[in-house]
C-alpha cells in the first residue's frame, strides 16, 4: 500500500480506498530486456510502474525499433489500452530490473467509475502522453534531423550531455551517422562544445521550429 501512496493518481486517496486499490493488485518483477507486453496483445491489467523504467516502442514494415518514449518509476504506463480494452499499440520492454503493480482492468475500471479523484489524475496522465505523441509525431515526421536534434538539446542540455550518441539517435529516429554530422556542425558554428555542453542557446533557436 505504501508503494501505491508514492504513485501520482493514487496520492490523494485516503487509507481505506488504498486498501481497497492494493486488494485487486499483484506485484511482479521483470529483469533487464524482459518484455513486460508486446504489441498486439490484449491487456489483462492496468501496469504500474513501481521501480525501474521501461522504453515503449513499435517496429516499422522493415523490422526497424521506433522508441515512442521511456518512462521511469513510479508511473502508470499503457492505460489508454487497457481503459479503451483495445490491443497494446506498442512494445513494452524494461531498461533495467523493474518492479510492477498489476491491477485487475475489470475491477480497476469499476474503482474508476465510483471515484472521480482517481479518474481526474488519470485523464491528466493521459493528456500528458497524448503531448508525448505530438512531439514523436513532430520529430519522426515533420522535422529534419538538425531541427530534431536542436530541440532535443534545448529541452534538457544536461541529458543530452550525459546520454549516449547512440540513444539519442534511436529516440530521435535517426542514424547514428546523422546524429554525428549535425553534431560536428553544431560545434563548428559554436552552438555546443567538443564535451556537448551548450554554448549558446540563441543560436540553437535559430535550428528550432515551431
Amino acid at each position: 500500500m505504501k508503494e501505491l501512496k508514492d504513485i501520482e493518481i493514487f496520492q490523494m486517496l485516503n487509507d481505506e480506498q488504498l486498501e481497497l486499490i492494493s486488494s485487486i493488485t499483484t506485484t511482479k518483477v521483470y529483469n533487464e530486456n524482459s518484455i513486460v507486453f508486446y504489441e498486439g496483445e490484449s491487456p489483462e491489467f492496468f501496469y504500474i510502474l513501481l521501480e525501474g523504467s521501461v522504453k515503449i516502442y513499435k517496429t516499422d514494415h522493415k523490422g526497424n525499433e521506433i522508441l515512442l518514449h521511456t518512462f521511469f518509476a513510479p508511473c502508470i504506463v499503457a492505460e489508454m489500452a487497457s481503459l479503451e480494452d483495445f490491443n497494446f499499440p506498442a512494445t513494452c520492454v524494461c531498461l533495467q530490473d523493474c518492479k510492477f503493480a498489476l491491477l485487475k482492468k475489470e475491477k480497476f475500471i469499476h474503482i474508476l467509475k465510483e471515484n472521480s479523484l482517481i479518474s481526474f489524475e488519470i485523464i491528466k496522465s493521459l493528456t500528458r502522453k497524448i503531448k508525448n505523441m505530438e512531439s514523436v509525431v513532430n520529430r519522426s515526421l515533420i522535422f529534419d534531423a538538425t531541427t530534431k536534434v536542436a530541440m532535443y538539446i534545448n529541452k534538457d542540455p544536461e541529458q543530452f550531455k550525459n546520454k549516449k550518441n547512440k540513444n539519442i539517435a534511436n529516440e530521435l529516429n535517426i542514424s547514428a551517422e546523422t546524429l554525428s554530422r549535425v553534431l560536428k556542425k553544431l560545434k563548428e558554428i559554436d552552438v555546443i562544445d567538443s564535451q556537448l555542453n551548450l554554448l549558446d542557446r540563441n543560436k540553437l533557436q535559430m535550428f528550432i521550429n515551431f
